[in-house]
Parts: structure tokens; C-alpha cells; sequence
């Protein structure tokens, strides 16, 4: 199966690719769980399970209360036995994440790069909630893709400076 993604991801860009890969098992997009009482971005069945896909922009890193909200879907999941894969505003959907994530093998060619490439919310604009996330989350990424990202916020502090791109508690990410 080959997939392609022109410019970076966007939630319907992930539920179209999805939905391509996984064919008659897509679930949908914006599916309510009534047992939640809560809505996710998309879904999709495997033999086994129910995979609940969230895509995470910015005001995910930014906003304490949204970040209440996911904490609180990411148990409400975890309790009724579902995956919940949350996929970050700053990494692409290319072959190697869709396996790291789904476990799905697919030729997906993304001429976007992973990182803060065009966007100027950089984790110096998360809430500190927001910062442990980011942390969390770029820690359990493929060394690849980690260090793509951590590449691109060198850039961007290179272009708009330390402070204005990655608070005090993440600066040895580009200092290192």
C-alpha cells in the first residue's frame, strides 16, 4: 500500500491515511464511546481491540484544562481495555511511525519533516503541564524522529532564540 501526505498532518489528513490503511476496520471520525460519554478525533477495530486515535495540536501542550481532559480519556481508555494513540501536532505520519504507533506496515511518503518546522508555538508557549508532556512524549519517540525533532527546535532557536523557543527545563535538549 503506498500513501501520500502532502504537507504536514492535520487531523483529517491522519483520519484519510488511517481510514486508508486500515480499511473495512475505520471505525470513523469524531466517534462517540456512549459508555464515555466522550468523543475521540478517529477509531479503528483490530482483531482483538478498539484503537482510539487522537490527534493533539498545540492548545494540547498550552491548555491545563484540555490536558485534564486527555488525561481523563487516556484512563477512561485504559479501564475499558482500548488503546488510546495520541499523535502530536509536531510528528508526521511516515512508514516508520505508523508501525511505532499501529503496528501497521505501509509505504507512506511525507515530504514534511517532524519537528516545529513552520509553526510558532514552540514548548516555550506550553503550560507546565504542557512541558512534561512534550518531554514524556519526545522521550518515547524513535531515535530518529527524536532527533529530528530536537534538530528543528536547534533551528528555531538559531532563528528566534533560546527563550522564545524551549523553556528553562528543556534547554540542554538543544545545548547537548
Amino acid at each position: 500500500m503506498n500513501i501520500v501526505i502532502q504537507s504536514c498532518l492535520t487531523e483529517r489528513k491522519l483520519a484519510a491515511a488511517l481510514r486508508e490503511l486500515v480499511g473495512d476496520q475505520w471505525a470513523g471520525g469524531q466517534v462517540a464511546i456512549p459508555v464515555f460519554g466522550r468523543r475521540f478525533d478517529m477509531a479503528f477495530r483490530t482483531n482483538t481491540s478498539t484503537v482510539l486515535v487522537e490527534y493533539d495540536g498545540d492548545e494540547h501542550y498550552r491548555n491545563s484544562m484540555k490536558i485534564k481532559a486527555d488525561q481523563e480519556k487516556d484512563v477512561l481508555a485504559s479501564e475499558n481495555r482500548m488503546r488510546l494513540v495520541r499523535i502530536p501536532y509536531w510528528v508526521q505520519l511516515d512508514s516508520m511511525m505508523a508501525r511505532h504507533w499501529f503496528g501497521l506496515e505501509a509505504n507512506i511518503e511525507q515530504s514534511f519533516p517532524h519537528g516545529f518546522i513552520t509553526t510558532k508555538l514552540f514548548p516555550a508557549s506550553f503550560c507546565e503541564l504542557g512541558v512534561a508532556r512534550f518531554r514524556r512524549e519526545l522521550d518515547a519517540l524513535p531515535a530518529q524522529v527524536r532527533f529530528a525533532v530536537v534538530a528543528s527546535l536547534r533551528e528555531r532557536v538559531s532563528e528566534h532564540g533560546i527563550e522564545y523557543v524551549l523553556p528553562r527545563e528543556l534547554r540542554a535538549l538543544v545545548t547537548a
